[in-house]
């Protein structure tokens, strides 16, 4: 028997999570009499500020799942309340915990056949935040994991920022010692993506100040509060966010930053040659001549008086 338990049946909140062991989490499908349940995780994304961002879909993950893990159980048993779920089953899985918590969260949905909820604060989990660890280890098991994709500040901010988008590079949040955001800087150049990274309103005076130093042509996006009632959205040139940074000394709230580092076309074929004048090196420390090394990595897609200047270059610095 195929019975749907769908909203014109009026089921109450209360209603629904008793019935919860008889329905399957991914429909409103109640199971066969004596069918097994099965292990099976959801990494389920909530609202960034805005709970109509909350999908139906993931609502009812939310209402049938036997257990909810999350970074702060009161923070997100308010949001369940709003949504008149009260008898979830709330585990905590913050960072500090995440290694030991994952391996006993596992362990209890395979050896009970239980569905898990994966949410975080706000957003996606698993995107700097607390989540690949237990969906790493359930993947080890053979443990299905399903995606119930929604709000993500990655994704929100690269939509809105109005800045080439084509390749990204997601780096999470910058460091806070300067010798280290030089050093993280440095490694964008590579990449020729336009960076997205997290800050904190009290640091963002001074990695802009850091940025503008390595990267004086970079054009940025300031994302703040996204999806909240004080959301703000700045794109400017780097100069002009110091400035605008300088004239707002009372930030708060959650801040993205998307980064165009507008790399020149000379840094852009740097970035190109780069590989080839590697194994260019370790031919000239070993003793090849330049005609030799021309000889055996030019090619037809090579220009080889290029190639020859470059390692005229090369041989300079050695």
């Amino acid at each position: 028997m195929r019975e749907i338990a769908n909203e014109a049946m009026g089921w109450s909140s209360k209603e629904r999570q008793l019935l919860r062991p008889w329905v399957k989490n991914d429909s409103w499908e109640f199971r066969p009499i004596g069918a097994e349940m099965s292990a099976q995780i959801f990494v389920v994304a909530t609202p960034l500020g805005n709970r109509e961002d909350l999908s139906p879909r993931a609502q009812r993950i939310l209402q049938t799942a036997d257990l909810i893990a999350c970074e702060d159980t009161r923070r997100t048993g308010q949001l369940l309340r709003s949504l008149e779920i009260v008898h979830a089953q709330l585990v905590s899985y913050y960072d500090a915990i995440e290694g030991k918590r994952a391996e006993d969260l596992i362990t209890r949905v395979q050896s009970e056949q239980l569905s898990l909820a994966l949410v975080s604060d706000a957003g996606t989990p698993a995107i700097a935040d607390p989540g690949f660890r237990l969906v790493k280890r359930a993947h080890e098991l053979g443990i299905p994991v399903r995606v119930i994709p929604g709000p993500s500040t990655l994704s929100a901010l690269v939509s809105v920022a109005g800045l080439p988008s084509d390749r990204i590079l997601f780096v999470g949040f910058l460091p806070r010692k300067k010798n280290q955001l030089i050093a993280e800087i440095a490694t964008w150049k590579q990449s020729l993506a336009s960076i997205v990274a997290f800050e904190s309103p009290l640091r963002l005076r001074d990695s802009l100040a850091v940025l503008a130093e390595q990267l004086p042509n970079a054009e940025i996006c300031i994302g703040r509060e996204l999806t909240k009632l004080y959301e703000e959205v700045q794109t400017s040139s780097i100069a002009q966010a110091v400035q605008w940074a300088k004239a707002h000394t009372h930030l708060k709230g959650e801040l993205a930053l998307m980064i165009h580092t507008a790399t020149t076309e000379e840094e852009k074929a740097d970035v190109e040659w780069e590989p080839l004048l590697r194994k260019a090196q370790f031919l000239l420390e070993r003793g090849l001549s330049h005609k030799d090394i021309v000889a055996c990595l030019g090619d037809e897609h090579i220009d080889r008086k290029e190639l020859y200047r470059r390692l005229l270059e090369l041989k300079n610095k050695l």
